[in-house]
């Protein structure tokens, strides 16, 4: 199994609340709040791992209307609606990374919450499809 170094993720007991679940808060108190609840990959890293042909699931967890914002390369769409039920899509032998629309948003983070609680080696992208594009890394529709 793929495992990151420990320098590169953070894991930390989760909170009851806190501004990565806070529709209200900064994407940088949500993103500083993401980094210390649940496992978390940098972009860099992800890329890494990407190109350098790591086995590496890579989970688009965004509702079916939003996938016109595109997807990392080589993603699986499961929704976070629909994660519980189609989890068995996903290899627990693998590390799964999920993602969603920004850092500002917090589907990645629950994803990763609920996978983890299921057994699987999950990180959540500190990052979104947006700042993925915006550093100009491979995408598809």
């Amino acid at each position: 199994m793929n495992r990151i170094p420990d320098s590169n993720v953070s894991q930390i007991p989760e909170s009851q609340s806190s501004p990565a679940t806070d529709p209200n808060a900064s994407p940088a108190a949500a993103q500083e709040s993401l980094a210390s609840t649940v496992r978390v990959i940098t972009q860099d890293d992800l890329n890494q791992k990407i190109q350098s042909g790591e086995s590496v699931e890579i989970i688009n967890v965004l509702d079916p209307d939003k996938y016109m914002l595109g997807l990392i390369k080589g993603s699986k769409r499961i929704p976070l609606s629909q994660l519980d039920a189609r989890s068995g899509e996903i290899d627990k032998t693998k590390l799964v990374v999920t993602y969603c629309a920004s850092s500002a948003c917090n589907a990645s983070q629950r994803a990763a919450e609920e996978l983890t609680a299921k057994g699987f080696n999950a990180h959540a992208y500190l990052g979104g499809i947006k700042e993925w594009k915006e550093a100009g890394l491979e995408t598809e529709v």
